[in-house]
Order: structure tokens, then C-alpha cells, then sequence
């Protein structure tokens, strides 16, 4: 598999930092030359890398090319649920005539986190193109598969320091857990993951690691990723004083009409609403959630007209991010199946930040200096919400590279989303530019994909210049924020930018090739190719193989649109490695 190329580092900080939230919105190089001939490139092109035996199902083939990876292979035994690799996901793609599998590696059925791999086959099932690292000693590790403790002891456990950490909780928006395996500093843990998503007293989608066995927390992260109605028309104010119409619905009993629209694009339903916290003491906030099953107090109104401008903007931002998706990448809501998108404005008081929690979109009202409402960034919202997105395909593990890839995907599309909208000579490359510093105009937004360096950071990160990194060489590579995941973003932001936009950097020239194509490019870099444990290197090759699907070679040479990609990740140094 390619790598990046690496250059060692030591600086690392044991304190914490905060750093500028609101994209912390989640919720989470040595030597280059220039790109002057592409000698290299008959390597990745589109030829079989393993051809299948007869008479093998898909599944069976990339469960036999997989096995065929492990350098020393051994089984867990005879029946099926003791084999290493499990397809969890399959598509054919009728375009290019090939189908694509994703896997997970398990033992004795238990899934193996931050592991999975994702196979192209052709149209005879042979092996064409295989993304996500095979793990080599799984098989011969000596790994625990029985639980001692109850899935219900694993959630207490959570529960307790969830709540240690933010005080008491009344009520859950939503619990999950999984048995799962947990690879950690070269050792294998059976634990529970639990995966749990609060509103108040803090926002938060916490990740806890039980030990399924002793109960000790293993590892830890905060993701922060029916009455008689009519539809009727309906308008609003948002927070820059535009009039914004759309659908709502109008509950006949009461005769208040509710923000909450059902968006058809495509012959696709979407139900899009948005409640109020009205910063609301907790007990009160989660008694409504938990007896009425809303996330906060409906926004109504006796007429057709709304007066709530935060209300209005994360309503009309959240028809808009639909609307992207459906329009176009075809794709039905966040998790591709209609899933119905929610939104909570007025959280907190004067809260700085905005958050997808794996269930809804939370937002801040700002105070005022810092940010302005954050309801107000159509950006923000698309943001937030291709974090759905990427749990619903992808799942990138948000920590060091894969965080990062995570947190730049969402920085990406969140730009394109609200370009999309916008006329040729208005678009921009910043990240929440209409609510940051609202008391200076003109100052950008809170990141910059087109110029990294234009943004700061705290000094606490100990970059050479303080500044967002745009080349693989700056990365920060201590364990603040999660291992630099809304730092290092910055890296495939600028590669991102290059591709679209075009450009010299650091001696590299790319030539851009629009938003449309780099839209699609990456999309399907995320849905088909990318898995999580993917990093930087390995999201070069994922996006040089979907550019290769969207616009194959011609005689055998690599269209204009995969030289850009390979341009772009060569100008920030994540090249093909040895």
C-alpha cells in the first residue's frame, strides 16, 4: 500500500488546550519535486491484481484475496464465524461494470475496531483495486472473545463517567453498544463500545471503550458527529434579515404550524425539522424530550409567517444541505436511506460552537464577539451534517490521520454545499466566514482551504510558524485534539482546493478542474473506497482511483482530472510511497 512520505517528529504536550470551536464543529513531508512527468503512472492504473478462481462467489473471492494478504495465514477455526474477513456491504456499480465490497476483520465474529478493507471487483470478479490495511497477526493473537460483564453493566459504567464528566444527565438522546475488539498500543481489549448522545447539561456524542471483563475504561472520545397535518407555505426572517420560504406543517387540531418540512427530491421523502432549546433549564429541556420524543420545543406559529431568525436559518440550511446531497450526489439524507434531519437551535447560553452528536444538529448562539448564532453558516450546516454522512459510509476513526481526513471531508463538502448556492462571484474557500467575528468584517473564516497558513493557532500545538500546516512535513503529530484532527485537516484541505481551483505550491503545479468534478471525486473517494482507519496516504489513492472510475485513462495515459489529483497531493506531500 502507498504511503505518505514521513518525517519524524517529537514534540508532544501532555495538557490540554482548547482550541477555537466551532469547527472543532463536531460533533472531531520530507522532500517534494515537482510533478513533471508521470513515468510512475502505469502503475495504478485499472488492471486485474488478482485473478479469481472459478466458480467463487464475489463474497468468496474477496474473503479468498484478503486471506491471500496475510503474510502468514491462519485460520480461527472451521465454520464461518471464525473467519478473519465479513463483506458488510455491497454495490454494483452499473457505470464502470464493476461491484465494490467493504469488510470488517473479526474474531469469532466480533468485529475488530478501526478495521476494514474495501475490494473492486470486474466484471468477472477478479480483484482490481483493494484500499485498507490487512491486519497480519490477528489470527495468531491471543484474544479473549467471552465477556464477563453485562452490556447493561458496560452502559452504567458510561453513564457514571459521562456524567463525571459533565455533570448529571437526566436523560439520553440515544445509547448504543457493541461488543467489540479493540486494538491499543499493540494489544488486543474485548470491550463494549458505547456510544452515547446528550443535549444537555453539555452536548456531547461520547465514546466510551469498557474492558468486557475487568470494567476499566480502555479508551475514550467525545465524536461530537402523530396529529391530523397539512402542508402549507410558510416564510421567515433569517439572521441576515433575508426572507427565506418553504414548506412547513400545519397541525390541524391546533391550527399552529410547525417548522418541520417533508422535502421530495428525486421521488425521495426527507422529514427536515428544527426545535427550540429556548436555553432552557435541563430538567424541563429533557422531560419534553424524553415524554413528547422531540430533542426540544416545537418552533410554531399561529400563522405562516416564523419570527425565530435562528430557526428560519438552520431550517432553510438544512432544505439546502438535503438538497445538495439529493441533487448533486443522488444520495437520500445522511445515511442514504431518508433519514429524517434535525436540528436544535438556542443551546446554551452564548454557546460558541455547533455539533453533530450522531443523532442531530446542535447549534450555539454565540457570544456575540467571538461567534454570532451559528445557525446562521450554511457551511457550518453542511459541516455538520457530511459528518453523518461519513459515520453512514465511511466511519473514519476520528483520531490522528483518519480524524483528520474525517474532519476535512466534512470542511470540503460543507464549502462545495454552500457554493453550490451561491453566484460565481461570491463563492469562497473559508470555513464559517458569516458568524465568525461578526464585530470584524472581512477578517475570513475560522479556516481557510485555499490558504492554510492565513489562519493561527495556538502556540501550545509548537509549529514551527503557529499556523494551520498546508504540507504533510508541518503536521502536528502530538496528542492535542485528538491527535490534530482539526489541525492536520488543513492538509487535505489545500490538496482539495488545488484540485478545484489550480495552482502552484511548493513548486508543484495543478491544474484545477473545478468544484463539480472535485465534488464527485471525493464523494465517491468516501462511499466506495475509503474505510476507518484510512489516512492521508491512503485518501491520495482513494481519490486517484475515483478519478480514474469518473474519467478513464486514455491510452493509457491518466486523464486531466486524476494529473490534478495526483498533482494536488503531490504539491502537499502525500506522494506514492516506496
Amino acid at each position: 500500500m502507498k504511503k505518505a512520505n514521513k518525517k519524524q517528529k517529537g514534540n508532544k504536550f501532555a495538557k490540554k488546550v482548547v482550541i477555537p470551536a466551532a469547527l472543532a464543529l463536531s460533533v472531531t513531508f520530507t522532500g517534494f519535486a515537482p510533478l513533471s512527468t508521470y513515468a510512475a503512472i502505469q502503475e495504478e492504473t485499472n488492471q486485474i491484481i488478482w485473478n479469481a478462481p472459478a466458480g467463487l462467489s464475489k463474497e468468496e473471492v474477496v474473503k479468498a484475496y484478503l486471506q491471500s494478504q496475510v503474510a502468514a495465514p491462519k485460520s480461527f477455526g472451521a465454520s464461518s464465524s471464525n473467519e478473519q474477513f465479513k463483506v458488510i456491504d455491497e454495490m454494483t456499480d452499473k457505470s464502470t461494470g464493476t461491484y465494490h465490497l467493504k469488510t470488517v476483520e473479526q474474531v469469532k465474529g466480533i468485529p475488530v475496531y478501526g478495521t476494514g478493507q474495501s475490494v473492486a471487483l470486474d466484471d468477472e470478479f477478479n480483484v482490481i483495486s483493494s484500499f485498507g490495511e490487512v491486519s497480519q497477526k490477528l489470527a495468531g493473537a491471543n484474544i479473549t472473545t467471552k465477556a464477563s460483564l453485562s452490556e447493561d453493566e458496560a452502559i452504567t459504567i458510561t453513564k457514571s463517567e459521562v456524567e463525571t464528566e459533565i455533570g448529571e444527565v437526566n436523560d439520553y438522546d440515544g445509547i448504543e453498544s457493541e461488543l467489540t475488539i479493540l486494538p491499543l498500543d499493540g494489544k488486543y481489549y474485548l470491550t463494549y463500545l458505547v456510544k452515547a448522545s446528550t443535549s444537555q447539561p453539555s452536548p456531547g456524542y461520547f465514546h466510551y471503550f469498557i474492558d468486557a471483563n475487568s470494567g476499566e475504561v480502555v479508551h475514550r472520545f467525545n465524536a461530537m458527529h402523530e396529529a391530523d397535518t397539512e402542508v402549507v407555505n410558510a416564510r421567515g426572517l433569517d439572521l441576515f434579515g433575508k426572507m427565506q420560504t418553504f414548506k412547513a406543517t400545519k397541525n390541524l387540531e391546533t391550527n399552529k404550524t410547525h417548522l418541520h418540512s417533508v422535502e421530495t427530491i428525486k421521488g425521495n421523502a426527507v422529514n427536515i425539522h428544527t426545535y427550540d432549546a429556548r436555553r432552557m433549564p435541563e430538567t424541563s429541556f429533557i422531560l419534553l424530550s424524553a415524554l413528547l420524543g422531540f430533542t426540544g420545543f416545537e418552533v410554531e406559529t399561529n400563522s405562516s409567517f416564523f419570527y425565530d431568525p435562528a430557526a428560519i436559518s438552520a431550517q432553510s440550511n438544512s432544505l439546502k444541505i438535503n438538497n445538495y446531497y439529493q441533487n448533486v450526489h443522488s444520495r437520500n439524507s445522511l445515511d442514504g436511506n431518508g433519514m429524517k434531519i434535525i436540528s436544535t437551535v438556542h443551546i446554551g447560553d452564548k454557546w460558541n460552537n455547533a455539533g453533530w452528536n450522531g443523532k442531530q444538529m446542535l447549534y450555539g448562539d454565540g457570544d456575540g464577539a467571538y461567534f454570532s448564532s451559528l445557525a446562521g453558516a450554511l457551511d457550518v450546516a453542511g459541516h455538520e451534517k457530511t459528518h453523518g454522512v461519513i459515520t453512514n459510509t465511511a466511519n473514519l476513526t476520528y483520531s490522528g490521520e483518519s480524524g483528520a481526513i474525517n474532519e476535512s471531508i466534512a470542511d470540503i463538502l460543507g464549502v462545495l454545499a454552500e457554493n453550490h448556492f451561491k453566484p460565481a462571484d461570491q463563492k469562497n474557500w473559508d470555513i464559517g466566514e458569516d458568524v465568525y467575528t461578526p464585530n470584524i468584517p472581512g477578517d475570513g473564516g475560522l479556516r481557510s482551504l485555499e490558504d492554510p497558513k492565513t489562519r493561527s493557532l495556538s502556540p501550545a500545538y509548537g509549529l514551527k510558524d503557529n499556523r494551520y500546516p498546508d504540507h504533510y512535513d508541518d503536521r502536528y503529530i502530538g496528542e492535542l485534539d485528538n491527535g490534530g484532527v482539526h489541525i492536520n485537516s488543513s492538509i487535505n484541505n489545500k490538496a482539495a482546493y488545488l484540485i478545484s481551483q489550480g495552482g502552484e505550491h511548493y513548486g508543484v503545479e495543478v491544474n484545477g478542474i473545478g468544484e463539480a468534478k472535485l465534488g464527485k471525486i471525493l464523494y465517491r473517494a468516501l462511499t466506495v473506497y475509503l474505510v476507518a482507519s484510512s489516512g492521508f496516504a491512503e485518501t491520495r489513492d482513494a481519490m486517484v482511483q475515483a478519478a480514474r472510475d469518473l474519467h478513464p485513462d486514455i491510452n493509457s495515459q491518466p486523464s486531466a482530472e486524476t494529473q490534478a489529483v495526483m498533482a494536488a497531493y503531490e504539491a502537499v506531500g502525500v506522494t506514492e510511497g516506496e
